[in-house]
């Protein structure tokens, strides 16, 4: 893992988690870092749920933990999770990016994922305050929403 520090993001910034986090996380008015050195972010709501695409919705496949140890994505329930629009406030910190090392042989579509998965999510090393009353968007109308516009596409 290589980290690269960046300019603080202009601007909201979007963090997915499960709804039942979502009350003590308005009560600090802050994401907490999680057995992690970095809180991490998007910079947009559909690399929110890209971000999400590569992870949480992977259901039954292998991720390392932040202890390196592998584990299996459980089953995904749409409505379990949430996404927060934060307006950050001031603080000191640094913003960082994790890009993903692989080895020389690495094919190069997996080189491209890689890369794209590093650049969704900003990380910031410490503990994240935000303004009062973000938005709430459910995860589960979000999804609803898609498959509707897809649909009405074809």
């Amino acid at each position: 893992m290589a980290y690269e520090r960046i300019d603080r993001p202009k601007g909201l910034l979007y963090h997915y988690t499960k709804k039942g986090n979502v009350e003590s996380i308005l009560k600090d008015g802050r994401i907490r870092r999680f057995q992690d050195r970095e809180c991490w972010f998007c910079t947009s709501l559909d690399d929110t749920f890209r971000l999400m695409e590569l992870t949480v919705m992977q259901e039954g496949k292998v991720y390392y933990d932040v202890y390196g140890f592998p584990r299996h994505y459980p089953k995904f329930v749409p409505e379990d999770y949430v996404v927060l629009e934060l307006a950050p406030r001031f603080q000191n910190g640094d913003w960082v990016i994790w890009n993903q090392e692989f080895p020389k042989e690495t094919p190069k579509e997996v080189l491209k994922l890689g890369e794209e998965f590093s650049h969704l999510k900003k990380g910031f090393r410490g503990d994240l305050r935000f303004y009062d009353n973000p938005q709430v968007y459910e995860v589960s109308e979000f999804i609803t929403d898609q498959r509707k516009e897809i649909q009405m596409v074809m």
